[in-house]
């Protein structure tokens, strides 16, 4: 059972993962009370009992997603190496100093990109209602990165993208060794699009409605780096997207939300 479901990775990448589910706790508290609801309803449960509670419910689905993605790993040659390596206590793999400069460099690009596609495309077009705000409280965003780049990498590329790759190869009834490389250009995509409309949820707290042009809105600025998540997943390891995201949060919710906004 240790081998076949690597329990012991299981349990420190779901660790990994809470720690970026508290991290975010902030934010949701601040989110909650600026709700309507919280503001005029005598009758509304404590902010601090729903995060708390919602903060379990999270942690339990992130285990079962982590539990199944680890399990598919194998099966599709995408990987987790460095950390697999450090919690089996095997030679630990060093970052390449190559890779992690072109991953923060990219991510830096498609991050300005993602912060010019909102101000000058999308904020010409959508109104945003009066009383809300696009904009994160730098520190609130510095912690919320943590769950981006951690929480949402486990559920997104490790569940998400390893599954699609997995199902794509069981249909063609392919072997991992003769997974073509279309399978995972269709799991990155694919998944990037499933990362975008994931912010939906978020996307309605702020417009209080969903067209389709915040629908797009929702896709193309998250969906532009998830792509780019998704290739480092594939070719480097989960490691490398981890930080990526973790740099890409830090890079649009703290340095140019201080910049443009």
């Amino acid at each position: 059972m240790q081998k076949k479901w690597r329990i012991k990775l299981v349990l420190f990448l779901t660790l990994l993962g809470a720690i970026g589910i508290v991290a975010i706790i902030p934010y949701e508290i601040t989110t909650l009370m600026n709700e309507e609801f919280y503001k005029t309803s005598s009758e509304a449960m404590p902010v601090s009992l729903v995060v708390t509670v919602n903060s379990i419910i999270q942690v339990v689905f992130l285990f079962l997603l982590v539990l199944i993605g680890v399990r598919l790993q194998r099966r599709t040659g995408l990987s987790t190496p460095k950390l697999e390596n450090f919690v089996y206590k095997r030679k630990l793999q060093r970052f390449s100093k190559k890779w992690l400069i072109i991953s923060i460099s990219i991510t830096f690009i498609f991050s300005l990109i993602t912060i010019l596609f909102d101000l000058f495309v999308f904020s010409s077009v959508i109104e945003i209602p009066e009383g809300q705000t696009t904009v994160t409280i730098w520190w609130q965003g510095l912690l919320a990165m943590f769950y981006g780049g951690i929480t949402e990498e486990l559920m997104v590329r490790l569940f998400g993208m390893t599954l699609i790759v997995w199902l794509l190869a069981r249909i063609a009834k392919k072997e991992k060794e003769e997974i073509p490389n279309s399978f995972y250009y269709i799991a990155i995509f694919l998944t990037a699009i499933l990362f975008g409309l994931g912010h939906l949820p978020a996307t309605i707290q702020i417009f209080g409605e969903l067209s389709t042009i915040i629908v797009t809105r929702a896709i193309v600025l998250n969906g532009l780096l998830g792509l780019w998540f998704g290739y480092l997943y594939w070719r480097k390891g989960l490691e490398y997207a981890i930080i990526a995201h973790i740099s890409a949060d830090f890079f649009i919710h703290v340095l140019f939300m201080q910049m443009f906004y």
